[in-house]
């Protein structure tokens, strides 16, 4: 279970750790603790506390310790959605943002002139524009049919 999620990490630019520490946690019928991951996964509190915050944050995991334990559980939050929306707003969202600039910055760095090349550098940086624009226009529609999934 838990190279399942650690080869899909990469996919998603999730560290390994962090995708160790949801497999395992996915993996048990039984809430986890900080010990009981560490003892699972040999790695150090410090990378167990780190990953933990991310998974939180993610809604990729909850709390699910009994209120008069005084130790901390963790059971993975088996929604989807919660993981789509994070992924779409942590990754997706961040590169569109990020490449509306990169292609202004590439339309400016093709060459001037009217040669074979330079034409087929203009048409291939419109095709990417292309992209990059219908990709923001769907993205809303994915966020709102993830909601009425859910």
């Amino acid at each position: 279970m838990v190279g399942f999620f650690v080869n899909a990490a990469g996919l998603l630019g999730i560290p390994k750790s962090v995708a160790a520490i949801y497999g395992v946690c996915f993996a048990s019928p039984e809430p986890l603790g900080f010990a009981d991951i560490e003892e699972r996964l040999d790695i150090s509190r410090g990378s167990i506390s780190q990953g933990v915050r991310v998974l939180r944050n993610m809604g990729a995991i909850k709390s699910a310790g009994k209120p008069d334990e005084r130790r901390e559980a963790f059971e993975p939050d088996l929604r989807l959605r919660k993981l789509i929306e994070h992924w779409l707003e942590a990754r997706l969202q961040k590169q569109l943002s990020e490449g509306q600039g990169r292609l202004k910055q590439l339309e400016r760095l093709v060459p001037a002139g009217k040669s074979a090349s330079t034409k087929e550098l203009r048409s291939r940086i419109k095709s990417l524009q292309a992209w990059h624009d219908k990709t923001r226009a769907i993205l809303p529609m994915v966020k709102a049919f993830l909601k009425i999934a859910s």
